[in-house]
């Protein structure tokens, strides 16, 4: 049934076109890394939306994370590189080669290790959730440390409403070096306050005192919870 489509012109359309999806990077893509000698396991899916422009997000199928915040996306031919915000803050720098894997490095101030990411599926980019518009005394910028155990990590949580009435909102964690984080599932009901930090797998629930000034309650990661006073600067 296929014989009269293949013949001529047709058949150069038909392979043509195999040729190029095969040289596109768009697609869901898995690959290994491997850190401290364990190695880790990572997903990229990457894909145009409805105005042709490159969206991505990252993932990590042992922990069950996926939509891990892409930033500084650029895709040119068969070039790929982004900053990976959530993981540490790591550049990811990738080529598609001839074999048609997505090979490169990922890299932040500890180190360089390679990656080879190879096609999987289809793209299922999962670009962050918007969350609705903040109070203007919680708007700002907010800053506190975090004790778990003997290690300290100070924080600054960023909320800035936007033209659409949502906010966006980050968490720089100098501690680590990681800056720009997003934060989901930001939610104000009166004086009560609550966020979610996804690759932490973690949350936070406090209340803003009634001068505006302070926002005092519990971050909780899987089992365990710590108070966290957060103020404002």
């Amino acid at each position: 049934m296929f014989a009269p489509f293949l013949r001529g012109a047709g058949a150069a359309v038909f392979f043509a076109s195999l040729v190029c999806a095969q040289g596109s990077p768009d697609g869901h893509w898995e690959g290994v890394i491997t850190v401290n000698n364990r190695d880790v396991g990572l997903s990229l899916d990457l894909a145009r939306n409805e105005k042709s422009q490159w969206t991505a997000s990252m993932g990590v199928p042992a922990q069950n994370v996926t939509g891990l915040f892409v930033k500084d996306l650029a895709v040119s031919g068969k070039s790929v590189k982004f900053l990976a915000v959530e993981l540490q803050m790591s550049t990811v720098d990738l080529t598609l080669g001839p074999d048609g894997k997505l090979t490169g490095t990922v890299s932040n101030q500890r180190g360089s290790v390679p990656v080879a990411f190879q096609r999987a599926g289809d793209a299922k980019v999962e670009l962050p959730p918007t969350s609705p518009a903040v109070s203007k005394e919680l708007e700002g910028d907010w800053e506190g440390t975090l004790q778990a155990g003997s290690a300290a990590f100070q924080m600054v949580v960023h909320f800035r409403n936007q033209a659409d009435k949502t906010v966006s909102a980050t968490i720089d964690i100098s501690t680590t070096g990681a800056m720009g984080m997003p934060i989901a599932g930001v939610k104000q009901t009166g004086q009560k306050v609550e966020f979610d930090l996804k690759i932490a797998r973690g949350s936070f629930r406090g209340t803003l005192n009634a001068e505006g000034t302070e926002i005092s309650g519990q971050f909780t990661h899987e089992a365990d919870t710590v108070p966290l006073i957060l103020r404002k600067k």
